[in-house]
């Protein structure tokens, strides 16, 4: 068991020093008890619970969000979130003069006036999509999670599987915390710049702090590239690991960042101690705190929004909006000659802009179990790469 460990520890050492790729991978995977499993043989909706609002999020992103089945639904066993055009269920008029009431429709997040959307300001969101979430079905806190997906292909999406707590037991966002498995920007070629910004390169994320001014991310990002092909092209496996000392992020079995926090726990890691001060918040919890609570899932495709900056290269076609401005959706939307043809919207049974869910499954941590060693071929991703410019160990 030492001798394994040991083995285990040089290699991922070996996996951040600078670039990794290779035609085989080796995941190191803690085998515990299989508590979750989804195969998405049929949408349970038991299990996954809608959001339906119009609240535009955190991150002032265009879409509204339904539970009706032309943006959800499960075909040939695998789930299939996907974004369409409010404009094709209400006209084109509708966005400038409309009224959007989704209280009928069962609105559950009332937010900023999420419930009621109106066009004074702006136009009315000009994207149908969907979120779902097992906040009332199933949640866990340590244990190693396996999601096969494949990611949409079109300008301005944003594809997210991620965890939110069940309980906000040390306040509202980022207080209580935010795991990020994936997420990517699904455009084919988007740059800040000269890094690639777009569907070649994923990214892992741990989100916390003391309040939105004091968002701490950067020391817990992690991301990956594909030197070959992009993340839209064909599934692949994330990984996250939830241990009593650590949290690991995996892409095809390779170990893309890995946070030990220190004796300071995650109020060290971020510096909160310097900015902006005053007693930890989570000093009474142990190193992982606010990360050793219950956590739930969220799978949703969002659109536009400050997820993708200002400033940066979108070709053939410039981003058509500016977050600087109050008016954001109104020029995507008159600009769709240019982005919509890359979404292949009407592709039949194979809609391009569609998140894929294969299936998700997650196995309980178990301290005394014995380490189990997973070999396959990495067929499709054997150019991912890791750069420890992007990806490392902490600390």
């Amino acid at each position: 068991m030492k001798r394994k460990e040991a083995i285990v520890i040089v290699w991922l050492l070996l996996a951040l020093n600078n670039k990794v790729k290779g035609t085989w991978s080796q995941f190191y995977h803690l085998r515990g008890r299989l508590i979750f499993q989804e195969e998405f043989d049929f949408l349970n909706t038991s299990r996954w619970q809608h959001i339906i609002t119009a609240w535009r999020g955190g991150n002032n992103e265009f879409e509204y969000y339904t539970d009706r089945p032309e943006n959800s639904y499960v075909r040939d066993g695998v789930l299939h979130i996907r974004p369409t055009l409010t404009a094709d269920r209400f006209g084109q008029d509708f966005l400038y003069n409309g009224t959007l009431d989704l209280w009928p429709e069962g609105c559950n997040v009332n937010y900023n006036g999420g419930c009621v959307a109106t066009s004074e300001e702006d136009i009315i969101n000009p994207i149908q999509s969907a979120r779902m979430r097992t906040i009332n079905s199933f949640s866990f806190t340590y244990g190693t999670v396996e999601i096969r997906a494949k990611m949409p292909r079109g300008d301005w999406i944003w594809p997210a599987m991620w965890m939110m707590p069940t309980e906000n037991r040390f306040g509202p966002w980022p207080r209580s915390g935010e795991i990020d498995i994936v997420e990517i920007r699904a455009n084919n070629d988007f740059r800040c710049g000269n890094k690639q910004m777009g569907n070649t390169i994923m990214g892992s994320t741990l989100h916390f702090g003391t309040d939105s001014k004091h968002n701490i991310w950067r020391p817990t990002h992690y991301e990956a590239v594909l030197e070959e092909g992009d993340f839209a092209s064909d599934f692949h496996i994330f990984g996250l690991q939830r241990l009593p000392q650590s949290i690991r992020f995996y892409v095809d079995g390779i170990l893309i960042g890995e946070i030990t926090p220190p004796d300071g726990g995650f109020w060290e890691v971020g510096q909160l101690y310097r900015d902006p001060g005053g007693p930890n918040i989570w000093g009474n919890g142990t190193t992982m705190t606010p990360f050793d609570y219950p956590f739930h899932f969220i799978l949703n495709v969002a659109v536009g929004g400050n997820f993708f900056p200002d400033g940066c290269i979108n070709r053939p076609f410039p981003k058509p909006w500016s977050t600087r401005t109050k008016q954001q959706m109104l020029p995507f939307w008159e600009k769709r000659h240019e982005w919509l043809p890359t979404w292949n919207l009407h592709r039949g049974d194979d809609p391009t802009n569609a998140l894929q869910v294969d299936y998700i499954r997650v196995y309980e941590y178990d301290p005394y179990d014995t380490i189990d060693w997973y070999w396959y071929q990495r067929s499709l991703a054997n150019n991912l790469i890791v750069d420890s410019e992007r990806s490392h160990v902490y600390p």
